[in-house]
């Protein structure tokens, strides 16, 4: 046990809420665990007796798995991601959640698409049974509630209604919350600003590291005014990466120093220089060739290969211009689309594309589940039949180079699933042309060039997200680890104003939030690499500074 375990653990015993700034590879999880197995001890049958839980947020499904499996299931937890936990706490109160809907609409931006006429959504909603969270896309005037909704209609409802906050504490005496730097504010602010202030004041937890904050939407550092309520604890071990690797980590960042603390491999961490290459040329050989000249460094065994931004692993991938439409949407939207959190490209990878793969692998139950509700049963031997033969001509389809657009019309018109509404609306024909200009418009035009992409790309591009490839991008390997890995820094595939890896080789930037967000997202994924990392950097950098970073003789520029 750690010297911040042995802090997190009195501060439970203490009942002192606590923040834990955990460096890459520190073992995290395992603090997490081991926090939650202490509060399963001598307190279990209490909380059992008292009819309360302990809560685990978790910013993935994945992590939430993880968790559940490593506390062998047991029913005095209740882990589960951010949205299922508030959807579970403000589902059954639906005379105030009408009224939250209400209020979240009316503090909508006056541009927002989802915002409705006030008038009208109150007259609507006098015929609406129950607000329901759908996945099909927000319908405020039909009641329905989206993933983009849920967490400010949560937040109306704790600002609204302090007996919600009372009733919360009550039945959860503790509360974690994993990888809270990736947490929305909104997160933060009802755990902090209403949760902890009840008089029964639950113990809050957060687990996680602000410089491994990677999501546009997260909170990264803790605020100081809500910092200052809470016990900050540093967990400095890192039990991962090679020694080498943590020399560089601790050369990126200062308010952490690591040190080995595990069977940490020797290892190596250079740099190599690809200015000038050309863009369709094989940068990973490129990258792996120069290492061996210059290091003797040679790569046996698991190689990952990371791409910080999507343009090249887009084009290598096979999804070009399934990026490209989203590139072209703007920022937001392609940090939506990279983090594989869009809505749209959620449905596709998520439901079509996962239907799709499990029946050619013949796995008809599951096929059966990813489907989901619909509107004709599939018990009848008719309704068998004839699902099945959509499934096969949907499977020819998909891999016969057909559109998004095809795919999407057969399952519409077999009633083979519901799609989210823009995408009805779209493959109906009902959608009224916007006005010139508007963001109506671009978001209609958007629609189409994406209708029109090869449905193969959506394929790829889920093989991608899901590490099905021995590459990946800095999402698809966050709180994973590889036994070396390459990382490729390509300020041409990066918009300027998110990320610059050239000004962070040098440590300035004009834009200290560019630069911080540049550094974290390096980090990251440095900080992957079990045995021996290459940075690969397609521009031109100063040795000098570099060797700053990486060490004398780490270098070829």
């Amino acid at each position: 046990m750690t010297e911040a375990d042995k802090k997190i653990l009195a501060c439970l015993s203490e009942r002192k809420s606590f923040l834990i700034d955990a460096g890459a590879g520190s073992g995290k999880t395992s603090s997490l665990i081991r926090a939650l197995d202490f509060i399963r001890g001598p307190s279990r049958n209490m909380l059992i007796k008292n009819g309360q839980r302990v809560a685990c947020i978790t910013f993935t499904n994945v992590a939430k798995n993880e968790i559940i499996e490593r506390t062998d299931h047991d029913p005095l937890f209740e882990v589960s991601t951010i949205h299922d936990f508030l959807w579970g706490i403000i589902k059954s109160f639906q005379k105030e959640l009408m009224c939250a809907l209400l209020t979240f609409n009316a503090e909508l931006p006056a541009n927002s698409r989802r915002k409705q006429d006030a008038a009208i959504i109150k007259e609507a909603l006098l015929s609406v049974p129950s607000i329901i969270y759908s996945d099909r896309g927000a319908n405020f005037l039909e009641g329905r509630i989206f993933h983009d909704d849920l967490l400010g209609i949560a937040q109306v409802m704790f600002r609204s209604y302090p007996m919600l906050s009372k009733i919360v504490a009550a039945k959860f005496p503790f509360v974690f919350v994993d990888e809270y730097q990736d947490t929305d504010p909104k997160v933060i602010s009802i755990l902090l600003d209403h949760l902890k202030n009840t008089d029964t004041r639950p113990v809050i937890g957060f687990f996680g590291d602000k410089l491994q904050s990677i999501y546009s939407n997260g909170i990264g550092e803790m605020p100081d005014a809500h910092q200052a309520g809470l016990v900050t604890i540093q967990k400095e071990e890192n039990y991962r990466c090679s020694k080498a690797v943590i020399d560089l980590l601790n050369n990126i960042r200062t308010d952490i120093k690591q040190i080995p603390a595990g069977n940490n491999a020797e290892g190596a961490a250079v740099y190599v220089g690809l200015g000038g290459i050309n863009p369709d040329d094989d940068i990973t050989m490129a990258a792996l060739k120069k290492a061996e000249d210059n290091f003797g460094l040679k790569i046996e065994g698991e190689l990952k290969i990371l791409f910080l931004t999507h343009r090249l692993i887009a084009r290598k991938a096979g999804y070009q211009k399934l990026w490209e439409a989203y590139s072209n949407r703007g920022d937001f939207a392609k940090d939506s689309f990279q983090a594989g959190e869009d809505p749209i490209a959620s449905f596709l990878t998520q439901r079509i594309d996962r239907v799709l793969e499990a029946w050619r692998n013949g796995r008809v139950g599951l096929t059966i589940s990813l489907i989901g509700v619909r509107k004709k049963s599939i018990a009848a031997m008719d309704e068998k039949r004839r699902v099945k033969e959509t499934l096969d001509e949907l499977d020819a389809l998909a891999s016969s180079g057909a559109t998004i657009n095809v795919v999407l019309k057969l399952i519409r018109e077999s009633e083979l699933m519901p799609l989210p509404d823009e995408l009805e609306e779209t493959i109906s024909g009902k959608i009224v042309a916007a006005e010139d200009g508007s963001s109506e418009a671009k978001q209609q035009a958007f629609i189409s060039e994406l209708l029109s992409i090869p449905y193969q790309e959506v394929s790829n591009y889920r093989a991608v997200l899901e590490n099905n490839l021995p590459y990946s991008t800095k999402h698809g390997v966050k709180g994973d680890q590889f036994k070396n890995v390459l990382v490729v820094l390509d300020d041409a595939g990066a918009k300027w104003n998110q990320y610059s890896f050239g000004n962070l080789l040098v440590g300035r930037d004009k834009s200290e939030e560019r630069l911080q967000r540049t550094r974290n997202l390096f980090y990251v994924c440095c900080s992957r690499a079990i045995d021996k990392l290459i940075v690969a950097h397609v521009g031109s950098g100063d040795k000098n500074k570099l060797e700053t970073l990486f060490g004398n003789g780490a270098v070829a520029v």
